[in-house]
């Protein structure tokens, strides 16, 4: 679909709940794909230890694999992070200044939020930010540097407030975006201004 669309890119990466797949076929599939010029990253990839559909051993090998791909081809990354905050750091830190990427769906608080953000990632925030209670992501949107902020679906997932419970599709990031504006007290052009900057300076291919 990204070959044959305008302004449409791809990534390549396996999800932690599919990590016992990832063979050595797989990562050499991955290293084939990832030097097509629409694929633009590497994930989603990272650790879900609030469903554990693989387990967590596998989870923390799969991640640290495609981080090192990442690396190899100097390529930013899409995190998964799901109920595994005091994991999911540790492996990134070390690798501080050799991987950029973003902590896609951010779920965390202010402070997850801090030490994301000094290891030199982005916050990638979706349809959650629109619910009514969720006060630790509005209290983000709001704090979160205008250089480092994206916003995005996780569609079919999460939908804004106005479809919740329903399947979600790309054209809500509006509704995103204007309740981070809303809370930044700031205009829907500019948020839609900083994150297309941010995102072009992320995604370098682009």
């Amino acid at each position: 679909m990204a070959i044959n669309t305008e302004n449409l890119w791809a990534t390549v990466g396996m999800h932690p709940h599919d990590a016992t797949d990832l063979t050595d076929t797989v990562m050499d599939t991955f290293r084939q794909l990832a030097d097509h010029p629409k694929v633009v990253a590497l994930g989603e990839m990272g650790l879900d230890y609030y469903r554990d559909l693989s387990p967590r051993s596998a989870q923390k090998t799969a991640f640290e694999r495609q981080l090192d791909l990442a690396e190899e081809l100097d390529m930013p990354i899409i995190v998964h992070n799901r109920d595994a905050y005091h994991d999911i750091l540790p492996i990134l830190r070390p690798r501080k200044g050799r991987i950029v990427g973003v902590l896609h769906s951010f779920s965390g608080d202010v402070e997850f939020m801090q030490k994301a953000l000094d290891i030199g990632f982005y916050i990638g925030i979706g349809g959650p930010v629109t619910y009514k209670k969720s006060d630790d992501l509005q209290t983000v949107a709001k704090q979160v540097p205008a250089n480092r902020l994206l916003i995005e679906t996780d569609c079919p997932w999460l939908a804004p407030q106005f479809r919740r419970g329903k399947r979600n599709e790309p054209s809500y990031v509006k509704s995103v975006a204007e309740r981070i504006a809303e809370l930044r007290g700031t205009s829907l052009e500019e948020i839609g201004r900083i994150t297309t900057q941010n995102f072009v300076a992320l995604i370098n291919k682009v």
